[in-house]
Formats: structure tokens, sequence, C-alpha cells
């Protein structure tokens, strides 16, 4: 099967924070994931609850520790083998905006993974 991506993936390991908001914008839930790896415009997000609603606020902290948000689209949620949701995400900011959420999560990953020692195979105690 065709990949049909118009960006490529990149493996991640960052926790986010994960409200479902309605078409009115409200806060309806929250949910804790690991973006499990990033694109120029979505996300595969891996949660133990579902993500039950159309759009979703997904924030984070940067390497600073600074706040970083962006509203997303849930194009899809499933559960998997492991009694996990993973759920895509397609970004809904401007090209720009998307561009430097992912960068600034994918900064926060590196220098979490090379100064922290947070790796992937510490999933199961950090969620």
């Amino acid at each position: 099967m065709k990949d049909r991506r118009k960006y490529p993936r990149v493996d991640v390991f960052s926790l986010v924070s994960c409200f479902c908001i309605d078409k009115n914008g409200n806060t309806v839930s929250q949910n804790m994931g690991v973006v499990l790896n990033v694109s120029q415009n979505g996300v595969l997000l891996e949660a133990s609850d579902p993500v039950e609603s159309e759009y979703v606020m997904l924030m984070a902290t940067d390497f600073n520790n600074k706040l970083i948000e962006i509203k997303g689209k849930i194009e899809y949620c499933r559960k998997n083998k492991s009694d996990k949701f993973k759920a895509g995400i397609s970004l809904q900011g401007t090209h720009e905006e998307n561009v430097r959420f992912v960068k600034k999560l994918l900064k926060a990953h590196r220098y979490r993974k090379h100064n922290l020692g947070v790796a992937n195979n510490k999933y199961s105690e950090l969620v």
C-alpha cells in the first residue's frame, strides 16, 4: 500500500495534555498521552483513554518548560493490542504555527532524551 502522506513522520516521545473541545471551543474532557510521531501537519497520539471529540487542543512544554499548544482535528482513534488508544490528529494552525509547534516538540524531545534520560522504554512508567 502506498503511503499517501504529504510530509514524512519523525518518531518522538513527548508527553502532552489533550483537551477535547466542542464546536464552540469549550473543553468537554481532558486526557494525557504521548505523541509517538510528528510531521509538519499531524501527530500520532497514544493515550489510555479514547479521544471522543472532533477537535482537541494539544498542550506540552518546550525544552525551556514554556507552554506550547495547537488545535487539532481527530482523523481517527483506534484501540490497539495493548489496550491503549492511538489517535491520528491533523494540526489545524497555519502552516507556520504547525511547523513551529512541531519544531518545539522535536527540540524538547531531543533535549529530554539526551539530557534527562527520558526514552521510549519509560512509557509505561509515565502514562
